[in-house]
């Protein structure tokens, strides 16, 4: 049982008849049944939910916490990570219901081996559910340390992003494919020569479906238009969801290198223009990989990556991240779509801090719980953060991932607060969220 802590608890079932049930104390996660594990029968496993990592930011180290203490840091441990297993590939209709979910290991097919439909807005959108989780942060002397958990714990919160528009919500959704474009005009789904054409019009809708390719070159607005066309609770990418994928990623990896730790993905690009199957590659890449985490890299039309479902989470082409805004460096965020809106703090919540007014490798960050926010800049491509960080004085929108020539400077958490809310660019898409 390495790698456990000392909470693992066993026990033999009880006879025929008795109630096979125990209480789990706080912070303990409950699993009955049968469990193969290095041989083994284990029944009623209980298994503490808290786990996370802290990270020395002046001597660049790492080490994991709660169930996972003693787990050696940069790759994926092989014990399950309860929160992390539950994102998972679905298909979620225009009213926010899950019609079903996709095979773990092929989206291509519904979980019970019929195949799915994943091509066609009009039926649903694939998405990857995001199960409801706390979380803790704090910092003494030059260590952060963040922690999640299935349960409320003493000390957690809530992550924001499972606050949406005010209320509690048990998941959340991500477009398990970068943002392509339905438009209303013809009633059809934009052509791939014309995916870098501004031509925004009301009443298209964003979507996340494989087979299409992301639509670029529209505002942020116009993304934001598009997305609740779809219907109510939905938008682009929210400033809150990107910072929970990003925590579970660190708590996941315990390392901040994704570049490493997946893989380049699709950011090594070269020789090409914007344009479909040359820098901008096709969603669905990933189908194969299902709820995985996977890589292809190199100057190839074949590159993309996957964090968990979440294909191109960063490379192939910008994202723009709602629920954020940010004048002179001081940054503001809302999780409330109905109040998103461009250059303004109105119905927006300040953060508290002044984020670093230089460009380049992010070198510390922001002694906040919500989100990860440069406080410095001055590593590099291997050190710290290891992604890069843009910024400009006055009001600016928020850019996420990079694109498929950014080369080692994408990844996880490079951030991009250097453009003006009317950026329309052929490298810049979205991403539908609901």
């Amino acid at each position: 049982m390495s790698g456990f802590p000392n909470e693992l608890q066993e026990y033999t079932p009880p006879p025929p008849g008795a109630v096979n049930e125990i209480t789990p104390p706080s912070g303990i996660l409950t699993i009955n049944g049968d469990m193969d594990m290095k041989g083994g029968t284990l029944y009623n496993v209980n298994i503490p939910t808290n786990y996370g990592v802290s990270w020395d930011e002046s001597a660049d180290t790492y080490a994991r916490t709660g169930m996972l203490a003693g787990i050696a840091t940069g790759l994926s441990p092989t014990i399950p990570l309860p929160i992390h297993e539950g994102m998972k590939r679905c298909i979620l209709d225009d009213s926010g219901n899950v019609l079903y979910f996709l095979d773990p290991n092929d989206s291509t097919l519904k979980a019970d081996g019929s195949a799915a439909t994943i091509d066609d807005q009009s039926v649903g959108n694939v998405m990857v559910q995001i199960p409801k989780f706390w979380y803790k942060h704090s910092y003494a002397g030059t260590t952060h340390t963040w922690n999640i958990s299935t349960v409320p714990m003493s000390g957690y919160t809530i992550h924001p992003a499972f606050i949406k528009n005010g209320e509690e919500v048990e998941f959340r959704y991500a477009g398990a494919y970068e943002g392509s474009l339905w438009d209303s005009t013809t009633s059809a789904m934009v052509a791939s020569g014309d995916i870098a054409t501004s031509m925004y019009a009301a009443g298209d809708k964003l979507c996340s479906l494989s087979g299409e390719y992301p639509k670029t070159n529209e505002t942020r607005a116009e993304n934001r238009a598009a997305a609740a066309q779809r219907g109510t609770g939905w938008r682009q990418m929210d400033f809150d969801l990107m910072s929970a994928i990003q925590l579970l990623y660190i708590v996941e990896y315990a390392d901040f290198d994704s570049q490493v730790m997946i893989g380049e993905g699709r950011t090594a690009l070269s020789g090409g223009t914007w344009a479909a199957d040359s820098y901008i590659g096709q969603c669905g890449k990933s189908n194969a990989d299902g709820n995985g985490t996977n890589s292809v890299g190199g100057n190839s039309n074949n590159a993309y990556m996957t964090y968990r479902g979440i294909e191109n989470f960063f490379g192939n082409v910008w994202t723009f991240i709602d629920g954020f805004n940010v004048n002179d460096n001081v940054p503001y965020v809302s999780n409330t779509d109905t109040e998103f809106a461009d250059d303004t703090v109105t119905n927006y919540t300040d953060l508290g801090v002044t984020l670093a007014n230089a460009n380049g490798y992010q070198d510390t960050l922001e002694q906040i719980r919500r989100g990860f926010l440069p406080a410095s800049v001055g590593a590099s491509s291997s050190t710290k953060i290891t992604d890069y960080y843009y910024q400009a004085a006055g009001w600016r929108v928020l850019l996420f991932g990079g694109n498929a020539v950014s080369g080692s400077a994408a990844g996880v958490f490079y951030v991009n607060a250097g453009s003006a809310s009317s950026l329309a660019d052929v490298s810049v898409g979205a991403r539908l969220c609901f």
